[in-house]
């Protein structure tokens, strides 16, 4: 059966945060757009733990809305292997906890309402140059679309970008994960708990983030171990008395960025482009802001004589790296460290901190944190760890 194809000037590959800021910016910047979607439903299945700093937002461009908004916050409580809890709270509330679905949904409508053409259930297949200009993707079972610039923010693991002729990020450096939404837990208050220690998730960390008076979005990611096992033993511990509504599985990319986000005709965002924060593993807002790079990119080279448009292409990847890219590599530094961390270092770590936790309420940032860690490795006593943690990280690669 012959497909139809549909005409635009950009295509947008993926309605997830990164996909629907740049399809928005473009269609504002006066371009022809169509996001495709692969899924049924925009934000479904939503992977994500949907913590969202408040700068992060404004940096985005939403403001707060009861659509998508279920908790604000006001500081994180870090449990150490062994010992009492470290609580770094704020003055005032630096994030959000939204729902995924309906935020990703509330920014494919937006982008609706600024001439995007939305095409749900519509799985790409293969990304071609047109011999004659322009380029191309192929649909699964569906019409074959056609454009001037194509942005692929389809996320992690897509194979987009190598047709283009682009790295991906390294897709060995996704660490499985696994959330659980509880129900009938303890009170909850506007404190994010996070947990430590080999016991709890070996290379990476557990969290707990509070979404209603008596219910959490509860989660683990990790480099060894059975995810499901360590993730039921922390809900036996901590909240044995709560009710699993929903499982939500997923994976945590800590590879780092891509060392190149664009090629003729094309750009990559998101997690396809490896923007994402190797501490965490969030990608929202760097991801949802260069999406915005892109979208204006896209639009500007769209309409741009075909030998002028690498230009504005490559500017789009300075322009990213030019917000992100020193706090990324320090991160990615920070967290290759980390998880060969042992539990007893870690445990010494975690006093330090106590000693300067004026210093880290006062200028940590959940979306910039390479500042904090260039800021903390000067202090007296992180230094004098640093023998200690340079023997885990040797000892862990040959364990």
């Amino acid at each position: 059966m012959e497909h139809p194809t549909h005409d635009s000037q950009v295509v947008v590959v993926g309605a997830g945060v990164a996909g629907c800021q740049a399809a928005y910016e473009a269609a504002k910047n006066d371009a022809k757009v169509v996001l495709l979607e692969e899924h049924a439903q925009v934000g479904v299945p939503s992977h994500c733990s949907g913590v969202v700093s408040l700068n992060g937002l404004s940096l985005l461009g939403v403001e707060l809305n009861s659509t998508f908004t279920q908790r604000m916050i006001q500081g994180a409580v870090f449990n150490p292997p062994k010992g009492e809890p470290v609580e770094v709270r704020t003055k005032s509330p630096v994030a959000v906890i939204v729902n995924r679905m309906r935020f990703d949904q509330y920014l494919a409508k937006r982008a609706v309402a600024a001439g995007v053409s939305l095409h749900t259930k519509t799985r790409v297949s293969k990304f071609e140059h047109h011999p004659k200009g322009g380029v191309g993707l192929q649909v699964q079972d569906g019409p074959r679309y056609k454009g001037e610039i194509v942005i692929d923010a389809s996320g992690a693991g897509s194979r987009l970008p190598e047709q283009a002729g682009l790295r991906t990020p390294d897709w060995t450096q996704l660490l499985p994960g696994l959330q659980y939404e509880l129900a009938e837990t303890k009170k909850q208050g506007d404190m994010v708990e996070l947990f430590f220690g080999n016991h709890r998730a070996p290379g990476f960390f557990a969290w707990s983030i509070p979404t209603g008076d008596h219910s959490a979005r509860v989660g683990l990611a990790c480099r060894k171990g059975n995810v499901k096992k360590l993730l039921d033993d922390l809900v036996k511990d901590y909240w044995p008395k709560s009710a699993v509504e929903a499982t939500k599985s997923g994976s945590v990319l800590v590879s780092g960025p891509v060392d190149k986000c664009w090629s003729e005709n094309f750009l990559v965002v998101g997690d396809a482009a490896g923007q994402v924060k190797q501490t965490t593993g969030g990608g929202i807002v760097i991801g949802g802001y260069s999406g915005i790079l892109a979208g204006k990119a896209a639009a500007s080279a769209a309409k741009s004589p075909q030998d002028q448009r690498w230009k504005i292409l490559m500017q789009y990847d300075q322009d990213w790296r030019d917000k992100f890219a020193s706090d990324l590599k320090r991160m990615g530094i920070a967290h290759r460290v980390f998880a060969g961390l042992s539990d007893e270092t870690l445990n010494r770590l975690f006093e330090a901190v106590r000693d300067y936790l004026p210093e880290i309420e006062e200028y940590a940032d959940m979306d910039f944190q390479g500042k904090i860690i260039s800021h903390m490795l000067r202090k007296r006593k992180f230094a004098a760890l640093l023998p200690r943690v340079a023997f885990d990280s040797v000892k862990s690669i040959f364990s």
